[in-house]
């Protein structure tokens, strides 16, 4: 039997808009780290990789879940780990750092 990443993120009441918050925030703390290398940080921008990596992140992200399990590149465990840090990033939303 397949597992599906879709009913998965039913049991663990996630959304798109929460992969997304999730995947932003890996997002913003790459970026953080271009803090002392301007210039990468700038041909980051300029070639548009940037843009690439945030384009459709989330259904990106989804698929590539599934694909892991698909193939069998990862279990359902590690898949479920993946899930559970969004749901943590989730929780953290509302919380001021």
């Amino acid at each position: 039997m397949f597992v599906k990443i879709s009913e998965m993120m039913q049991e663990y009441d996630l959304e798109i808009d929460d992969v997304r918050w999730y995947l932003a925030c890996q997002q913003a703390d790459l970026l953080l780290g271009y803090r002392d290398d301007k210039r990468e940080l700038i041909r980051l921008i300029w070639s548009g990789a940037l843009e690439g990596a945030l384009y459709d992140m989330e259904e990106r992200f989804i698929g590539e879940l599934q694909s892991w399990l698909d193939r069998g590149t990862r279990d359902e465990v590690q898949v479920r780990g993946v899930l559970r840090e969004v749901v943590s990033c989730r929780e953290k939303r509302y919380i001021a750092e």
